[in-house]
C-alpha cells in the first residue's frame, strides 16, 4: 500500500502535495461554491483557459466522479446528472490529511517520528505555539 505521506514529495505546497493538479482545481471550486454540477465546475475552469487548452466534459465528470469515490466530494442523482458537493471544509480535508500523514509516520517510523515532531516543533515561535494549543483546546483536545 502506498503511504499517504509519499506524495509530501510532489512539488508545491499544501494542497498541491495532496491533490493532483485538476483535483485541486475542481476541490477549490466545490469549497468556494460548496455545490455545484460537473457543467458548472467545467465552465468555471474552462473560463480561465485558453481555446486550445479546454477540457472535456467528460474529463471533468471523471475526475469529479473519483473525487467522490475518495470521499471529498459527495453526489446524488437529479435528473440525468449528479448534484456534488464537498464532502468537508478546505480546513478540515487539511486536518484530516495531516493527522493521517503524522499517524502513518509514527506507525511505520515510532519514536524517531515522534522526536522529530518534537524537534521541529522546538523551533516554532512561542506566539504560533500558545495559537495552536488554543486550537487544540477549544476542540477539546489536551
Amino acid at each position: 500500500m502506498k503511504r499517504t505521506y509519499q506524495k509530501l514529495t510532489r512539488p508545491g505546497e499544501g494542497l498541491d502535495k495532496l491533490l493532483g493538479e485538476l483535483e485541486r482545481e475542481i476541490m477549490e471550486i466545490m469549497w468556494d461554491r460548496g455545490q455545484g454540477s460537473v457543467r458548472d465546475v467545467l465552465e468555471t475552469l474552462n473560463a480561465s483557459r485558453p481555446e486550445a487548452q479546454r477540457l472535456a466534459y467528460t474529463t471533468v465528470m471523471t475526475v469529479m466522479a473519483r473525487l467522490a469515490e475518495k470521499g471529498l466530494l459527495r453526489r446524488a442523482r437529479v435528473g440525468k446528472a449528479h448534484a456534488y458537493e464537498a464532502a468537508e471544509s478546505r480546513e478540515a480535508f487539511l486536518a484530516r490529511a495531516s493527522q493521517e500523514i503524522a499517524r502513518q509516520l509514527v506507525e511505520d517510523f515510532g519514536e524517531v517520528a515522534i522526536a522529530g515532531f518534537l524537534n521541529v516543533l522546538e523551533r516554532v515561535a512561542p506566539e504560533r505555539l500558545a495559537q495552536l494549543r488554543r486550537r487544540g483546546q477549544s476542540r477539546g483536545e489536551p
